[in-house]
């Protein structure tokens, strides 16, 4: 009877994931081409009490997840391995592919997370684990596709070739307005702000997302050797 439980589970994980091949790209281009509805779209679908939720796309926190891991699986493939730090906070990180995933994932969460506590801010609504969750969705959708924009982005930036540098800061740039307009028009649509304290809003949170990622990484940095004059390698998010 285990054994069968198990076949089924397997069953039900396999047709999951097949179906993450249709969903993530058409999910990923909803969002870029219409970021605005897909916003919506989640904040509908999280309010549902159907346990079809999320049928038609990827959850936000699942879409996030797989961009992550995406833009991880793109970077084993391309770059050549190098040393690692091997010691304190950053070797802990760098000791496994589960741990560096997961600091990833964390790390451009903070973008999410950011975007959400300012809007509950500028409601005036308390911040706890109800009010976050319906913000914290929707900038989920809005965050994955710059994370993995961006992991591309400093994957290619470290293959040091003339072509991977010039479409390594395209992309980046691109991916940056993007995230910097959709965030301003979704705080301006969420928040009922003007349009240039949207804008000012929007860059604030790409702000605070880009120091507490590298705060992180210098610390995770920092304790990877006791010998300061030793080369350590950075951590980054992508």
């Amino acid at each position: 009877m285990d054994f069968l439980k198990i076949l089924k589970s397997f069953e039900e994980f396999v047709y999951e994931a097949l179906t993450w091949l249709v969903l993530l790209p058409r999910t990923l281009l909803r969002i870029v081409v219409s970021p605005g509805r897909m916003t919506a779209y989640a904040r509908q679908e999280l309010g549902s009490e159907s346990e079809a939720r999320f049928s038609d796309a990827l959850s936000p926190p699942l879409l996030l997840i797989l961009c992550v891991l995406i833009s991880h699986f793109i970077d084993l493939a391309v770059r050549s391995p190098d040393t690692k730090v091997e010691s304190g906070l950053g070797g802990m990180v760098l000791s496994s592919e589960q741990n560096l995933l997961l600091y990833r994932t964390i790390a451009f969460g903070v973008w999410s997370l950011a975007g959400s506590v300012y809007l509950l801010l500028c409601l005036r609504k308390p911040v706890n684990r109800e009010t976050l969750r319906m913000p914290f969705y929707e900038q989920c959708y809005l965050v994955a596709p710059f994370a993995l924009a961006t992991s591309i982005s400093l994957t290619l930036i470290d293959l040091g070739q003339t072509w991977s540098l010039l479409v390594a800061t395209f992309l980046s740039l691109a991916f940056v307005l993007w995230f910097w307009v959709t965030q301003a028009a979704w705080l301006r649509s969420s928040a009922s702000l003007g349009r240039w304290r949207s804008l000012v809003a929007a860059t604030l949170v790409l702000l605070v997302g880009s120091v507490v990622n590298a705060g992180i990484g210098h610390v995770l940095t920092s304790s990877g050797s006791g010998n300061p004059d030793e080369p350590q390698d950075c951590i980054a998010p992508g």
